[in-house]
């Protein structure tokens, strides 16, 4: 028969095994491990410490750069682009600030800009009815997303290379704008006016087109079909790309791809891919002047299809 002492003794037994377990866990294996991790957990913060202070080397080295690049900018672009008029045409998404600075420093290259254009993201026609409107505007019968936008394309290269529909009772430009299909913005208290905006009224002429990783609007439905259009219009073009990384996205380049695969865009567009880097606008600029100035169609940058990093901005 188990009486209490025999349970009381059993109780005992256990916690003294669980108390020499403990004890002899923690002598010959706690002491150790505890060592292991905490130079482990030691080893993790140098590193991340390291990296952090890399890190801010870095992004300090950036913002020399692109100071250096802002304050030798306007030297390396004088008179690159005297007498001649620039309207950058962007993809909403792609970065502001950059798009910005390329107008402010083709200005200084003597450029006439009024300002920027923006294609919205509803000029990429995603639902019917955007369609039918644009089609309504730009005064076209077709009724597919990829005939109405080139129709569209064609319709703005007239506007933005001839000036006002003579007779017209409204701008097409203004006509989009009140659309939502683009927007027409302002740099540095210059009002773009579509009503005395004209192609015409510089001696030279070129036509920047932007696109990039954040566009809205893909580029095989915004730069490629106006790029085409201009081209067949004998507009100058340079096309223009701002990249970024993304995990499992496309590489730097890929948004000029269809550009640069075509033999006659190829031979008759000059590519840049690296709007996004402290140098891009600066880039951008010298190769507006180099397309509009000696007709040179080159293709710059550090990607895929890229022959040259930039111009020879010395070479004035």
């Amino acid at each position: 028969m188990i009486n209490f002492r025999f349970h009381l003794i059993s109780l005992i037994a256990v916690f003294l095994a669980l108390a020499v377990g403990v004890v002899m866990g923690y002598g010959v294996l706690g002491q150790p491990t505890v060592d292991t991790l905490q130079n482990r957990i030691d080893n993790v913060e140098a590193r991340a410490n390291r990296i952090k202070a890399e890190n801010n080397e870095l992004r300090g080295e950036n913002n020399r750069l692109s100071d250096s690049m802002k304050a030798v900018g306007t030297f390396a672009v004088t008179s690159r682009l005297d007498n001649s008029s620039v309207v950058p045409v962007a993809v909403r998404g792609v970065n502001e600030e950059s798009v910005v600075d390329t107008v402010r420093l083709a200005r200084d290259g003597g450029a006439t800009a009024p300002g920027v254009i923006w294609l919205e993201k509803k000029w990429g026609l995603d639902n019917p009815d955007d369609v039918a409107e644009l089609a309504a505007i730009v005064g076209t019968q077709s009724t597919t997303r990829a005939s109405v936008r080139d129709a569209a394309a064609r319709a703005l290269a007239t506007r933005l290379s001839s000036g006002p529909a003579a007779g017209a009772k409204t701008d097409l430009l203004a006509e989009l704008a009140d659309a939502k299909f683009l927007a027409l913005d302002e740099v540095d208290g210059v009002r773009f006016d579509p009503a005395t905006f004209d192609g015409r009224g510089s001696a030279r002429s070129v036509q920047l087109l932007i696109g990039g990783t954040d566009a809205s609007v893909p580029a095989a439905r915004s730069t490629v079909p106006l790029a085409r259009a201009l081209v067949a219009l004998s507009v100058p073009v340079v096309v223009a790309d701002a990249w970024r990384e993304v995990e499992g996205g496309p590489g730097r380049g890929a948004g000029l791809e269809e550009i640069l695969g075509d033999e006659q865009l190829r031979s008759a567009v000059a590519t840049l891919d690296d709007l996004d880097l402290p140098d891009g606008p600066l880039t951008t600029v010298l190769v507006l002047g180099d397309r509009v100035g000696q007709g040179v169609i080159g293709h710059y940058g550090i990607g895929t299809g890229a022959d040259h990093a930039m111009p020879e901005w010395w070479d004035v």
